[in-house]
């Protein structure tokens, strides 16, 4: 490992560092608040093997023991000027965006919850990044990135020992520790790491309505970092996901998330199956600059709101025991058709009886 690149990374990085402990989204040092996670908000644009996914850290910052001269005139926290948290993805993003707070209230207005049979009362740019090291280094750093208010160090580990140095860095970074079976499961996966930090000289709001983030990267199939919180204690979860084919409910349930349909049979969410110019503005923005997803703009797709509870509470859905991470499967992929058409085998032809349909020699009728 290029140890002048990891130092000049680290020092960049450390101008804000957080606290050390478990790798989740961590306050700067000296920050009196307690930060909570909570509901994460996700969307997700997928089609022709390319991923547009959003995220918005989920944190509120309990106030309880903050003295009132800790926030400015419009709530922001004084102290609370920064944190970090850690994003790993199945191949290395070549774009990345901020995105305004919009979004999910519009996708929430789009794809709101309405009952089956409604109430008679209501109605109803940046280029690819530089690698400084080669493929066969333990730890790669790419090219570190500013993003608004984010910055982002993308990281590639090999094998065992490129995670015991990727674990040694992240921690030393401020970003906490990663459980061992976690950072086996992703060394195991290919994954690469985006090493995020979001800071605010003039603080940073309690309810964490920050802006969302956009990464944008190939994929065969959409995904959503989500076993990366295992060990960090419940959470819910919102998520969107905008794609041309009908997906496979029976088997995203198994991730702990549902449709509205799913959790209530006589509730339905409202633009299921739409155009793409009928999404929110706000929504098309997040695809519109993508050439991979040519095709998903021009006809009809399909929109699914998924809601998650309690993941990895003591009675909820157990993210040590998910065996892959959490992605979706689509309908035409359930029951692929035979390479051959199989055609079925026509019955036995009954025997004619013996003499039965022969004429005999001499036989006048």
């Amino acid at each position: 490992m290029n140890k002048a690149v990891l130092l000049l990374v680290a020092l960049a990085l450390l101008a804000f560092a957080p606290d050390n402990g478990e790798a989740c989204i961590h306050p700067p040092k000296g920050f009196k608040g307690m930060v909570d996670s909570a509901a994460q908000r996700g969307l997700v644009f997928f089609d022709n093997g390319r991923e547009e996914l959003v995220l918005q850290p989920g944190f509120t910052v309990n106030t309880s023991e903050l003295d009132a001269d800790e926030f400015t005139e419009d709530g922001m926290l004084k102290s609370f000027k920064a944190f970090a948290w850690i994003v790993p993805l199945p191949s290395l993003p070549d774009s990345y965006a901020e995105v305004e707070p919009a979004l999910f209230a519009d996708l929430a207005e789009f794809t709101s919850i309405a009952p089956r049979i409604p109430s008679p009362e209501k109605d109803a740019d940046d280029g690819p990044p530089i690698v400084f090291e080669d493929d066969e280094e333990d730890v790669v750093f790419f090219e570190p990135l500013e993003v608004g208010s984010y910055a982002i160090q993308p990281i590639k580990a090999n094998g065992e020992q490129g995670g015991v140095e990727l674990s040694a860095w992240l921690k030393s970074n401020g970003f906490g520790d990663v459980d061992e079976r976690v950072l086996r499961f992703y060394l195991q996966g290919g994954y690469y790491w985006l090493a995020i930090k979001l800071s605010a000289e003039a603080g940073l709001p309690a309810d964490g309505s920050v802006k969302p983030l956009q990464i944008s990267f190939k994929t065969p199939r959409p995904v959503y970092p989500f076993k990366i919180h295992d060990k960090r204690g419940e959470f819910d979860i919102e998520l969107w996901l905008v794609t041309r084919e009908a997906v496979d409910l029976t088997k995203s349930r198994q991730f702990g998330i549902e449709t509205a349909e799913q959790i209530s049979d006589s509730d339905q969410q409202q633009n299921r199956e739409t155009s793409y110019v009928k999404l929110p503005e706000s929504a098309r923005a997040i695809a519109d600059g993508s050439p991979d997803l040519k095709a998903l703009r021009t006809g009809k797709v399909f929109v699914y709101r998924f809601f998650g509870r309690d993941i990895d509470a003591d009675e909820g859905l157990d993210l040590g025991l998910l065996q892959d991470e959490l992605h979706f499967e689509f309908e035409k992929d359930v029951a692929p058709k035979p390479k051959q058409e199989v055609k079925p085998t026509p019955p036995d032809e009954e025997k004619p009886k013996e003499g039965d349909g022969e004429k005999k020699e001499g036989d006048g009728k």
